[in-house]
């Protein structure tokens, strides 16, 4: 189900009061979730430590599923607006690096990686909880590099006949080291270094593959 967060008006005191106990909510299932995972905190135990009431969390959330894809595009929304706009500037290689490091920056940080896990863990059990994390994050990066893969494709500057399968498989690369030795939890953490020598690789393989003919 779809978090209806959005429907909240801050525009009076009620509609302010109620944007802080969602607020709150978000806040507190984010620092439950990232203890626990996924599964171990229940809504009452996350409503004991936030406040508010269950009807409240169920009107705006729905269910758990709901109210982890709500957490998952509080930490992605600034994340993917970096992306996005990286991805609007430069010529490829500087765009691409640029937009790299924003993504796996993102993926790496450890609320991510502890969600990234929760749905690799529940997904199959919990369709709602897979289609929020897969359009709250990974879709948003995958159309805004497909957008800006078709206007390189149309200057002449790259070859992509399926923009969207292409920037499925630049993610694909940048994800293929670091996110899953994070995910399995043999490496704690990332140093920006790391980072954009996995940036600079995955971008010089994608574009060998996909370079302008000469």
């Amino acid at each position: 189900m779809r978090s209806r967060a959005h429907l909240v008006r801050p525009g009076n005191r009620r509609g302010t009061e109620a944007a802080a106990r969602l607020q709150r909510m978000l806040a507190t299932a984010q620092r439950m979730f990232i203890e626990r995972g996924y599964h171990p905190p229940s809504l009452d135990a996350i409503l004991e430590r936030s406040g508010g009431s269950k009807a409240t969390l169920l009107k705006y959330f729905g269910n758990k599923a709901g109210l982890l894809t709500a957490v998952l595009n509080h930490v992605a929304e600034h994340r993917v607006a970096d992306a996005v706009l990286a991805a609007r500037s430069g010529e490829p290689r500087e765009a691409l690096t640029a937009f790299g490091s924003a993504v796996l920056s993102f993926y790496v940080r450890p609320d991510a990686l502890v969600i990234y896990r929760s749905v690799i863990a529940e997904g199959y059990r919990h369709p709602a909880l897979a289609r929020g994390f897969y359009y709250g994050a990974h879709h948003k990066f995958v159309s805004a590099l497909a957008a800006r893969l078709q206007s390189w494709h149309d200057s002449g500057l790259i070859v992509s006949r399926d923009p969207r399968a292409d920037a499925n498989r630049f993610l694909s690369l940048l994800r293929s080291n670091v996110l899953e030795r994070g995910v399995l939890g043999l490496a704690r953490s990332f140093s920006q270094a790391e980072i954009r020598r996995e940036v600079a690789a995955a971008v010089a393989l994608f574009l060998d593959g996909i370079a302008r003919p000469e």
